[in-house]
């Protein structure tokens, strides 16, 4: 079964269990950017600190596209409640790496996974000075999580 999603930047394409998002056209740029974001934010370890971030199985070069596991999108009434409920995170201090609001959020194997975390892409260089510096990067990360 072939599924295609629209989002702002890029475009999602998932075809069985696999979820291919690329860049739209007349957002290549902005897309391929997302992509490669996402792509750094697993590889660098985030997923250990933030178990809620989805997995990146692979990334082309530049950001062409991004693979990662497909999952089933939380309806709005889903979500509603996994806000409401203790099992949705709540990180002080918070990374700002994702949107906490419908469509952002689904179930992989019946875990809420959060599928899209670039939102530090669309931010300026004030916004990402707002962020409380001992999460800014992943070194700050390991250092604020250290026992």
């Amino acid at each position: 079964m072939l599924r295609l999603l629209r989002g702002s930047q890029r475009r999602t394409v998932v075809c069985g269990r696999i979820a291919i998002k690329v860049p739209r056209l007349r957002r290549f740029r902005a897309g391929a950017r997302a992509n490669r974001e996402e792509a750094r934010i697993w590889r660098e370890g985030w997923q250990r600190f933030y178990r809620e971030l989805c997995p990146v199985l692979a990334c082309l070069p530049f950001g062409v596209a991004l693979v990662m596991p497909a999952v089933r999108i939380m309806s709005r009434a889903e979500f509603e409640a996994f806000v409401k409920s203790g099992a949705h995170p709540d990180h002080l201090p918070d990374p700002e790496l994702y949107e906490d609001k419908p469509g952002e959020w689904g179930y992989l194997r019946g875990r809420p996974v959060v599928v899209d975390y670039a939102m530090r892409v669309h931010m300026t260089d004030d916004d990402i000075a707002l962020i409380d510096p001992s999460v800014r990067t992943i070194e700050d990360v390991r250092r604020y999580f250290a026992p």
